[in-house]
């Protein structure tokens, strides 16, 4: 026989006419008799129909009720859980970190076209990975000796640690980077605050650009070299060019600076040529000259002696050459202190690129060695030391024209235009 099922809206079991059955009295129990000694006696003073009324079975139509189904976990207060407890999930990875966005940097209209590309030129060990791990450290000190400020960011990771890296090995470990062996590829941000232009010089302006450069080992610099063709390929699509001229390697065979330089002029000359890319004859790059290792005791001292020197009054008070006087002192170098090959250098690059669009600095990466009152002191300067057969920088590097070279040649190219297209012509 299946359970019936009671339905509240319908009719109870039982004679409509009688309504819902009672249920059923217990028989009465005449006191004294067996039955009610079975019971016990009744309270004293209670009446025997005081007594609590026995408990009662529900009604044959109720029995068969389905009762409501409970929910797995849930409990009414005061009973055990219906299954044991759970263990908690495991927290779920990187669960709480924010989504990653792509780099971008500031620039000037936002686009593209702020982009700046550079191509990094000169012989072996002139310096030029050394001249780029000191861009950040320049870019801290900054603030100390000119008004404004830059901030220097990587744009891929290995950007990033290139100038971490950098930063470590310079200030913390003072070891000078190792020599470039490939074609290493670099995108940085520049962000910052500088001097304005005429009526505005005395108000800061914002400024941005993305910069993109190529650290090449000076052996590419050579026709023969198996990354010539590459570097040259970034040299022509460069908007501008940082030529790093040493006068201490210019002096040796193997590092002449005409046997890597006049070749690869002579190619990106013809490049330009063919892509129909001159300008009034000439190739429409513009240039910044660093004239590298002036803290050497080398190249100093000549130029102290010659008088191009001058030296900050405030604050570490370093040794500089005039900005007004550096093209003079490149001249100066070329033709009493180095000779005919270093001659031919500045030949090449007075013929070959406009004068107006050349500039000329007296660079150090490392800066001059300053005493314990972080002052410059000319009776112990040289930044230098060997230790155990392995050149060593004494004090913390303080760069000396390594920002300016860059930044100048930002915003020379941006005012002539060659900042805003694909290509400098």
């Amino acid at each position: 026989m299946s359970a019936s099922f009671w339905d509240p809206k319908s009719e109870p079991p039982g004679d409509p006419q009688q309504g819902t059955p009672q249920p059923a009295q217990p028989p009465h129990t005449p006191p004294g008799s067996p039955a009610a000694a079975a019971t016990g006696p009744a309270a004293p003073g209670a009446a025997p129909s005081d007594r609590p009324p026995e408990p009662q079975q529900p009604p044959s139509w109720q029995q068969g009720v389905v009762l409501p189904l409970q929910v797995p976990g849930r409990t009414e207060p005061g009973s055990a859980p219906a299954y044991p407890a759970q263990p908690a999930a495991p927290p779920v990875q990187d669960g709480n970190l924010a989504p990653l966005r792509i780099p971008t940097a500031r620039q000037e209209d936002g686009s593209v076209a702020d982009r700046m590309r550079v191509g990094l030129w000169g012989a072996p060990r002139s310096g030029k990975t050394t001249y780029l791990a000191a861009l950040p450290i320049a870019a801290m000190q900054y603030q100390r000796h000119e008004e404004g400020n830059w901030l220097i960011g990587g744009m891929t990771a290995e950007s990033s640690d290139f100038l971490n890296n950098s930063v470590t090995n310079l200030m913390i470990e003072r070891r000078f980077p190792p020599a470039t062996v490939a074609l290493d590829s670099m995108s940085w941000s520049f962000n910052g605050q500088e001097p304005g232009t005429g009526l505005m010089r005395r108000r800061l302006r914002e400024a941005g650009f993305v910069l993109e450069i190529q650290d090449a080992p000076g052996e590419a610099f050579q026709p023969t070299n198996p990354m010539h063709v590459r570097v040259l390929d970034q040299l022509a699509r460069a908007q501008g060019l940082i030529y790093l001229f040493d006068p201490l390697g210019d002096a040796q065979t193997d590092t002449h600076s005409l046997t890597f330089f006049f070749s690869t002029l002579n190619e990106l000359n013809n490049r330009i040529r063919n892509a129909g890319g001159h300008d009034r004859g000439r190739l429409p790059h513009h240039v910044s000259v660093c004239i590298a290792k002036f803290d050497h005791p080398e190249i100093f001292e000549p130029a102290v002696k010659a008088g191009w020197v001058t030296q900050d009054t405030v604050g570490a008070q370093l040794p500089r050459v005039p900005s007004h006087l550096a093209d003079s002192y490149f001249q100066w170098l070329c033709d009493d202190y180095r000779g005919a090959t270093a001659r031919l250098v500045r030949d090449g690059l007075a013929a070959y690129f406009h004068p107006e669009r050349v500039k000329y600095y007296a660079t150090s990466a490392i800066g001059f060695r300053l005493n314990p009152q972080h002052v410059f002191d000319y009776r112990k300067y040289a930044n230098v030391e060997i230790v155990n057969g392995e050149p060593r920088i004494c004090t913390s590097p303080e760069p000396i024209n390594v920002l300016e070279p860059l930044t100048d040649l930002e915003r020379r190219m941006r005012a002539s235009g060659t900042g805003r297209k694909g290509r400098p012509w």
